[in-house]
């Protein structure tokens, strides 16, 4: 049967593989919160952990050259020896070789694996063309196939996301993508159907490759194929005459 100290081990490393080496010092409540909710009986511990990160001392710890050094800095928050111990034996496990090895060859790893391969994202688009006396509902629908250029173009979001957790993966890194490239097609389709008070949209002329290509210019990625339709739900009066 694990120590609840192996438990707590167990955990923090978990919690690092998901969110990164750095999450630990910039959560540190919610890091107490998740790792007692899976370890009940770790609450003390998880407390004196707590302390540890608000006091500044944990990376102090985690920097100690040795052990009798690490003692001396966890000492620093006035706990017993007992709990001293404890604490010394979590980060000597924790912030091990192999770990620290294991979480440098991850270090953008997901980034990597999404270059390599092509991306579908699927958009539809919205907008109503208001005339006053009237509307149009206007609609769009699209398959784009992407791929990321070489050499790749800096994002500056993307590189803060990394930087706050350098294990993201693949999957989390197209969501970036995918949101922001339908933020920028629902943008540009909202200026196209009403860039024209008088006049209703063709909503089947909207050049949906020519605003992914500016988009690819942007991110870094270039069109393997694009197509899309569009469509509109007719003229709508707003007001009905009535004899």
């Amino acid at each position: 049967m694990m120590k609840t100290t192996e438990k707590v081990i167990v955990r923090l490393k978990e919690l690092i593989d998901e969110n990164g080496p750095g999450y630990i010092t910039e959560k540190p409540y919610d890091v107490y919160k998740k790792m007692t909710e899976a370890v009940p009986e770790a609450n003390i511990i998880a407390g004196a952990i707590l302390m540890m990160i608000s006091c500044g001392i944990w990376q102090s710890a985690i920097l100690a050259e040795d052990c009798t050094k690490m003692s001396g800095q966890i000492q620093k928050c006035c706990f017993n020896k007992k709990m001293t111990d404890q604490l010394t034996e979590v980060i000597q496990n924790l912030y091990s070789a192999d770990n620290k090895t294991e979480w440098k060859s991850r270090k953008n790893e997901g980034l990597r694996k999404f270059r390599k391969v092509d991306h579908t994202f699927k958009w539809e688009g919205f907008s109503v063309w208001d005339a006053g006396n009237g509307t149009v509902d206007c609609y769009y629908n699209a398959d784009i196939m992407l791929r990321p250029v070489k050499p790749p173009i800096k994002n500056a979001t993307l590189d803060k996301m990394l930087k706050k957790n350098p294990f993201m993966n693949e999957d989390d890194i197209f969501k970036y993508y995918e949101k922001d490239l339908k933020q920028y097609l629902d943008s540009e389709f909202e200026e196209y159907c009403n860039c024209d008070d008088y006049y209703q949209p063709v909503v089947e002329d909207y050049d949906v490759e020519y605003d992914v290509k500016d988009w690819c210019s942007k991110n870094g990625f270039e069109i393997i194929s694009c197509e899309g339709e569009g469509n509109d739900g007719g003229y709508e009066p707003k007001f009905i005459r009535r004899w």
